[in-house]
């Protein structure tokens, strides 16, 4: 692992390098989900101390459409951040005049033989899994001043956007290179980590719909049930509403309170049978230069998913940037989002309970949802991915929604189904090609345009890959070995933070690797 973050860096330096070198007007193109206006704010904060000026622009998909319109505008460079890796066929067409780096995390296709493409991916050095976008772009960073240290924080929100917190056995949270950007923001006092209920929603969701909301860890009788969630904390004498009669959130329970709602979360799951029953707990990342609903990390990158979701994704920039007027005005978009994918989710349901089979279409490989026009573009991968863990059916969910560039599909597996092989990116990647389109994402989250009328000829194409087996991904456990247990992370303790931070020494390439954080890399 040290020899391939090595080589990273060294990519990065170059890009660095290129950038400092270029004096004209960046051309700035990032997708408009959390980790890409995460990334957005790391590279606009870092051109600005650079002294540099830029035109930044958030989109919903890389198209060859935009791609042309760039080429147009006769740009002389264009930065691309977390997408262009799978457009890089089209990047290299249209904008061979224009000198271009694409800092990405996803899967690359196409070629730049030959151009004047730089790409700074994780993926080119065998680093597959835990960093996000965001974090490349953190780490491009760096090598434009040390000062950049402080955008480490971003990178964090943007991976927890990106949904990488995930789970090691009993442990939960951030790992590998995620870890260690992790650091940096601690190092400066960025980021607090501790320990707490893996519940969402500890600032902005009522306790009750915290806790019928959660599917993990999933919570028997009371998961999937608003009474049942309200009775349960009734039962264990803790109040759902404040004097003012405002819901409570989880952020307002007392030390005592806690304790209490987590042993009875336990003996739920003990009653329920479940294996590891006391595997509810995780890291919770807090933002110390944030407060309200914006202090947990969680919370945040949910909020600038939506300011994206919702056509604001200048907000979210705003928002990471610590401008104050968005924190103000931000509030009312959050409304607005929860109550689109509130509404999303609920008609899917209602789909379901009147078993409509000309929406709901179910096969022994995968569930397919097609929305139509009931569920907009934008929030279908939120609704689909919280249908997907909720039903917790053991088979992938694909779901079809109508475009403006004809239809949207949105994919989810578990993280069972990943590990025992399947790789939805690939499933949906030539399952869209055979449509006329183009898709791309990662092994559990994958997503395409297609023309719409061709989603039969998708799902097709899904089920006689999926029947064949043809979806395995064979480097899979490779991918986990290089991420998980090689991880650059030790025992050694720094600050009263770091407590949650890897346990036991780690050895990678036969050294043994300090827990420094990526900064480390920057020096002199």
């Amino acid at each position: 692992m040290l020899q391939k973050l090595e080589a990273l860096v060294k990519q990065a330096r170059k890009a660095g390098e290129k950038i400092t070198a270029f004096n004209g007007e960046f051309r700035v193109i990032s997708h408009y989900d959390a980790d890409g206006i995460a990334s957005a704010s790391i590279m606009a904060r870092a051109l600005m101390r650079a002294g540099k000026r830029f035109h930044l622009t958030m989109v919903n998909q890389l198209s060859e459409t935009l791609i042309a319109e760039l080429a147009g505008q006769k740009r002389d460079f264009v930065i691309f951040l977390d997408m262009g890796s799978g457009q890089l066929r089209m990047i290299r067409q249209h904008l061979s005049k224009a000198d271009v780096i694409v800092i990405d995390h996803h899967q690359q296709e196409g070629s730049m033989e030959g151009s004047k493409i730089m790409q700074v991916n994780p993926m080119d050095f065998g680093i597959e899994e835990n960093i996000s976008g965001s974090g490349a772009c953190y780490i491009v960073s760096m090598s434009l001043g040390p000062e950049n240290k402080d955008l480490s924080a971003m990178a964090i929100i943007g991976a927890i956007g990106d949904s990488q917190a995930g789970a090691i056995g009993e442990e939960w949270g951030l790992f590998g290179l995620n870890r260690e950007i992790l650091k940096d923001a601690m190092d400066i006092n960025k980021i607090k980590v501790s320990r707490g209920l893996r519940l969402w929603g500890r600032y902005t969701r009522p306790i009750h719909k915290a806790l019928e909301f959660s599917v993990d860890p999933y919570i028997p009788n009371v998961s999937g049930s608003e009474s049942h969630a309200v009775q349960f904390l009734h039962e264990l004498g803790i109040p759902t509403k404040r004097e003012n009669g405002e819901w409570r959130t989880l952020a307002d329970l007392s030390e005592d309170e806690q304790k209490k709602l987590a042993s009875g979360i336990i003996a739920e799951r003990v009653n329920g049978n479940h294996p590891n029953a006391e595997w509810i707990f995780g890291d919770v990342y807090e933002l110390l230069d944030k407060g309200g609903e914006c202090r947990d990390a969680n919370e945040f990158a949910t909020i600038l998913n939506a300011c994206g979701k919702m056509g604001r994704a200048y907000m979210g920039v705003e928002l990471c940037l610590n401008v104050a007027k968005a924190f103000l005005e931000v509030k009312w978009v959050l409304e607005k989002y929860r109550k689109s994918v509130g509404d999303g989710i609920r008609w899917v349901y209602e789909q379901m309970e009147k078993g409509n089979d000309e929406v709901i279409r179910k096969s022994g490989n995968a569930w397919y949802v097609l929305a139509g026009g009931r569920v907009s573009e934008h929030i279908l991968s939120n609704v689909i991915s919280i249908i997907e863990k909720s039903l917790d059916i053991g088979k992938p969910v694909f779901a079809f929604a109508d475009s403006e560039s004809g239809v949207k599909v949105s994919a989810r597996a578990n993280g069972k189904l990943v590990e025992g092989g399947l790789n939805l990116k690939k499933v949906v990647s030539k399952a869209a090609e055979k449509a006329g389109g183009l898709g791309g994402g990662h092994s559990g989250a994958s997503g395409a345009t297609i023309p719409a009328g061709s989603e039969g000829v998708f799902i097709e194409a899904a089920e006689n890959m999926l029947s064949h087996g043809e979806e395995t991904n064979k480097s899979l456990s490779s991918e986990k070995n290089i991420n998980h247990d090689s991880n650059p992370i030790n025992s050694e303790k720094g600050n009263e933070n770091d407590s949650r931070i890897g346990k036991g020494s780690k050895k990678v390439d036969g050294k043994e690797v300090e827990r420094k954080g990526l900064v480390q890399y920057f020096g002199s």
